[in-house]
């Protein structure tokens, strides 16, 4: 494979080298809306994997996820690069909250983008263009943000391409147990669909939330990546016995090694609620529920139970579900039920 230069923003790769820089997304009133830009590059010329965080301002548990990822990582050994943007929507990322706050935009619903609009559509335009121009495969991670709490699975556009086909291997390669082989409408303006349409790999992976972000769910975010960057072969296999390739931090139990035949869910149904109070859930985040099962209940200031609230589909992946006793207000999305295609290893 012939080696071409890796330049993002202000960032210039260089063979062997781990280089810093930053992207331009905007503007505000008294200088540039930017979001800093990591690359490692190898030694050889291969594959360009392109990882984003902070579509959503208030998840931030991928970064630290790319960044363990990114320091397990031996360029000398690399065959490709790995370029890393840390912060996709900076002023909700500023604000630490999901949406946009120019313009009230939930920038994972906009793209491709577009670049004469408001400014969460001119900056995943940026994002995508930039995204697809220097990358062979695109990866976007995401939490439950300060709200809710998600498990750790894997989504990507199940549209029947070759691109969506990549993007299956890819998923897999997480060693995530749940694959969503996604083909709701509701999320086609996100960036892994809008990719996938232009013809490249996507896949988003999913993890925590709910506010504090555990030392599991960052290894979870870095052995991801991980399995990924050895699927593209920009990394080396894992270390065996006589066999000389660098073993990686979290040693040979890497997500490569545990990929397996997951659980596919597909046909997500929102649990919404009609009364304000306390939001107690029965079920945490990545159960299996059936149908008319209680999944959670809304308490009053008095303890009185104003409301029980049952998933709409069965069997169905709690794929996200809001933190325990979050006081709410009325008509709150408060969890997702995925139906479930396949079992795992079916």
């Amino acid at each position: 494979m012939p080696e071409r230069q890796l330049n993002v923003g202000t960032a210039r790769g260089e063979p062997g080298r781990w280089t810093k820089g930053r992207l331009t997304l905007g503007e505000y009133a008294d200088g540039a809306i930017e979001s800093p830009v990591n690359l490692l590059c190898g030694a050889r010329p291969g594959k360009v994997l392109w990882v984003q965080n902070a579509v959503h301002g208030d998840e931030a548990g991928g970064a630290i996820g790319i960044l363990r990822f990114l320091h397990r990582c031996d360029p000398t050994r690399m065959s490709g690069s790995i370029a890393a943007l840390m912060v996709a929507n900076q002023p909700a990322f500023r604000a630490q909250a999901r949406l946009t706050p120019f313009d009230g935009e939930n920038m994972n619903r906009c793209f491709p983008g577009d670049r004469g609009g408001g400014h969460t559509r001119a900056a995943a335009s940026v994002l995508i263009d930039t995204a697809c121009e220097a990358a062979d495969a695109v990866i976007d991670l995401h939490s439950g943000g300060n709200e809710a709490i998600v498990p750790f699975y894997t989504i990507y556009r199940d549209d029947g391409s070759a691109a969506a086909e990549a993007s299956r291997t890819l998923a897999v390669a997480t060693g995530a147990a749940t694959v969503w082989a996604c083909r709701d409408s509701w999320l086609e303006g996100a960036l892994f669909a809008s990719v996938v349409k232009r013809g490249k790999p996507s896949v988003l992976i999913e993890c925590g939330g709910g506010g504090p972000v555990l030392e599991e769910h960052v290894d979870n975010f870095a052995n991801a990546l991980e399995g990924i960057a050895r699927s593209l072969e920009i990394l080396p296999p894992p270390a065996v016995a006589g066999n000389a390739a660098r073993p990686s931090a979290a040693g040979p139990g890497t997500a490569a090694a545990r990929a397996r035949d997951p659980r596919v869910i597909d046909g997500c149904a929102f649990v919404v609620n009609r009364r304000g109070g306390y939001f107690e859930p029965l079920v945490r985040a990545g159960e299996v529920v059936e149908a008319g099962q209680r999944i959670a209940r809304i308490l009053s200031p008095y303890g009185e139970v104003l409301e029980e609230l049952v998933s709409p589909v069965g069997p169905a992946f709690i794929a996200s579900i809001v933190r325990a006793y979050l006081p709410i207000h009325s008509g709150i999305e408060v969890a997702e039920a995925i139906r479930i295609t396949k079992p795992p290893g079916a």
